[in-house]
């Protein structure tokens, strides 16, 4: 005897999902997909996120740029900027987390492309040291 553990007279889930967004107009449609798209990639984050206003100084092979850094990881950042900058470009970083003296210089590659920033995830592992101060960063934030 199969249990079943769903009132008969609702609609699954998805059919009650499919049915919401079928009413819904274009605009809205292209709202709900950022948002899954969002929640999808807050998901396949290993590391945590800290908010930040960091100065950076990054290149490509073509020219150099000076943002600030919105979000820093043991993985890698989020820059603001207006730059059309491309997925898939690499990028070498130079930066300083505030209130130490350590300066981090390290090479990375862009992974999403936003209208106000760009997602780098470093190319190499960080050293011991390096994670040791952003993890001593990221547990100072409240």
């Amino acid at each position: 005897m199969v249990l079943n553990t769903q009132d008969d007279n609702k609609p699954d889930l998805t059919e009650r999902l499919t049915s919401l967004i079928n009413n819904l107009s274009d605009e809205k449609k292209e709202q709900l997909l950022e948002i899954l798209l969002e929640w999808q990639r807050r998901e396949q984050r290993q590391d945590t996120r800290i908010p930040c206003l960091i100065a950076v100084d990054y290149s490509t092979s073509e020219r150099f740029y000076r943002d600030f850094i919105q979000d820093l990881s043991n993985g890698g950042v989020f820059i603001e900027t207006r730059e059309p900058l491309q997925v898939g470009q690499n990028l070498s970083l130079t930066f300083s987390i505030p209130n130490t003296q350590s300066n981090f210089k390290i090479s990375g590659k862009i992974v999403r492309a936003e209208e106000n920033g760009i997602a780098v995830q470093f190319d190499k592992k960080l050293s011991g040291y390096q994670k040791q101060i952003i993890q001593s960063a990221i547990s100072k934030k409240p």
